[in-house]
């Protein structure tokens, strides 16, 4: 085995180029962090470009394993100093792993899902750690495919990986506008289901079968006028509480679990 490349200081220019990768928005790599969330990128079968590890911060006895693993699939791994690698980690306790993938395409055209295609549509969601749960609920639920309408926060931000634990990998994705979402929805015959505080029909009273499209919006102002005016039902969570909404991400655990048991 050819020997890897070893850094030991935080001010490595290598480092500094990975912290700035984690706080803007790159074009072509995400940053993925944690054992957990690698192994659930090379299981999506992601393009891991390279990995950084410190084999002394590793938890579990399968950390190197699975940095191995990605080596051998062809991704360059480096390894760092305990020190420098926690200069450059993101999380509170680093387990030692931290990989470099290939932004995936995000494009309606890259979609095939089945004709009775079960999808999830986050419209104008704000923060990325309530984004990060709807595409790991989605993906959980057995969603065909995830759009993102109208986005205010990148997918591949670091906190939506984290929050997702990578299955940003796992779930087909596509970055559009809403008009662009509502037509490919729309040609696909599928039925719109809109989630707003004042809908007038519980969401376990609506069909989910076939295809059909759950619709969730942003934490500030929800759903813009255009997905309620278009939408087939206008559904709610009924709260006998003085609470007047849930989170975006609560409220997508509960419709979306719903809707896969009746699927």
């Amino acid at each position: 085995m050819t020997r890897r490349p070893f850094i030991a200081s935080s001010s490595n220019a290598r480092l500094k180029a990975v912290r700035r990768l984690a706080r803007g928005r790159a074009r072509e790599l995400v940053v993925v962090e944690g054992a957990q969330a690698l192994r659930r990128a090379l299981e999506a079968r992601a393009d891991v470009r390279e990995v950084f590890a410190a084999p002394a911060l590793h938890l579990g006895g399968d950390d190197a394993r699975l940095v191995r693993e990605a080596e051998l699939r062809g991704a360059r791994v480096v390894e760092v100093s305990p020190a420098a690698f926690e200069a450059v980690a993101g999380r509170i306790r680093p387990d030692g792993v931290l990989a470099l993938v290939a932004r995936p395409p995000l494009t309606l055209a890259q979609l095939s899902p089945p004709g009775d295609a079960f999808v999830v549509v986050a419209s104008g969601i704000e923060r990325p750690g309530n984004l990060g749960t709807i595409v790991r609920t989605a993906c959980g639920v057995g969603a065909h495919a995830l759009l993102v309408a109208d986005p205010c926060t990148d997918v591949f931000h670091r906190d939506v990986v984290r929050g997702s634990v990578a299955t940003v990998f796992s779930i087909p994705i596509a970055v559009t506008t809403t008009d662009h979402a509502i037509a490919w929805l729309r040609g696909r015959r599928a039925r719109i289901l809109a989630t707003t505080p004042g809908g007038p029909t519980p969401y376990w009273r609506v069909p989910y079968d076939g295809g059909v499209a759950v619709v969730l919006g942003g934490e500030r102002s929800g759903l813009s006028d255009t997905w309620l005016q278009t939408a087939d039902e206008r559904i709610a969570i009924p709260l006998p509480g003085p609470a007047d909404s849930l989170n975006v991400a609560v409220a997508a655990g509960v419709v979306l679990c719903e809707a896969a048991r009746r699927r």
